[in-house]
């Protein structure tokens, strides 16, 4: 049986408990994809309270659920670390998970094994790059069509927290960042993707004014949605990561339980 989950730390964390329950294997649930030959179960779909007292019953629960400081921090740590650009980056937060179910959340937070040590290496290199982003990224002002725009690239999976990020801090206006191939876009809160070659990025493009106005059209908006943040699976608590980011922590920082006590 195949687990089906959104890339958000709830529906992460709702994976891992089906999986355990129903041995099966979870697996990111992206748009259009199909299962012909496997069994498939929606993590999103299932009662949670009966979902994770069963959990309970058979494997003794995870800590983390049942202390809401703790689950704020599990999910901050999730969130950043599905983020890292690779290809095993659920699979390791699944093993984080596995160790957390054996032996506490304290042994990831004091990363006692390489899994923890990795996971919390990628937050920080995520956190960081995004801390970066946020900091020094200059834009250029397109006054006339309401527009600023950037040129910057990116390793991980945070080009629409930046794009959000400058979009509340200039309400009213687009929000654009240019690298090689691309114009990654953020209009009327949506994430959207152009060829970087049909972007007029030159101030006094005559076809600038032609672009945003057939942009702002509805079917041209939803034909240029980035399917990589699709903004109706979006966390629960994405507009605080949005605005405020993570804290800074020093590669020596290790944290305990008795830290959050």
């Amino acid at each position: 049986m195949l687990v089906l989950f959104r890339p958000s730390p709830k529906s992460i964390v709702r994976a891992y408990l089906a999986s355990r329950v129903y041995n099966g294997k979870p697996i990111e649930n992206t748009r259009g994809q199909k299962f012909f030959f496997e069994e498939t179960l929606d993590a999103d779909a299932i009662d949670y309270s009966e979902l994770y007292s069963e959990f309970r019953e058979r494997f003794g629960g995870l800590d983390f659920l049942e202390n809401p400081k703790l689950n704020e921090i599990l999910e901050d740590e999730i969130f950043w670390a599905s983020r890292f650009a690779a290809r095993d980056r659920y699979q390791l937060v699944f093993r984080v998970l596995e160790l957390i179910e054996k032996k506490g959340t304290k042994a990831y937070l004091s990363q006692e094994s390489p899994e923890a040590k990795e996971m919390k290496d990628r937050v920080r290199r995520v956190t960081g790059e995004f801390r970066r982003a946020r900091d020094f990224l200059s834009f250029t002002e397109d006054s006339a069509n309401k527009a600023i725009i950037g040129r910057a690239s990116f390793e991980h999976q945070v080009m629409d927290l930046i794009l959000r990020h400058f979009a509340r801090r200039k309400p009213g206006y687009a929000v654009v960042v240019l690298d090689d191939e691309h114009a990654h876009i953020c209009l009327n809160n949506e994430i959207l993707i152009e060829s970087r070659d049909r972007f007029p990025s030159r101030k006094g493009r005559k076809d600038a004014k032609r672009f945003w106005l057939l942009l702002s059209d509805i079917k041209n908006l939803n034909s240029r949605k980035d399917p990589e943040f699709d903004s109706e699976t979006l966390p629960d608590n994405y507009w605080k990561w949005v605005t405020e980011g993570t804290e800074v922590e020093t590669a020596s920082s290790v944290r305990t339980l008795d830290y959050y006590a």
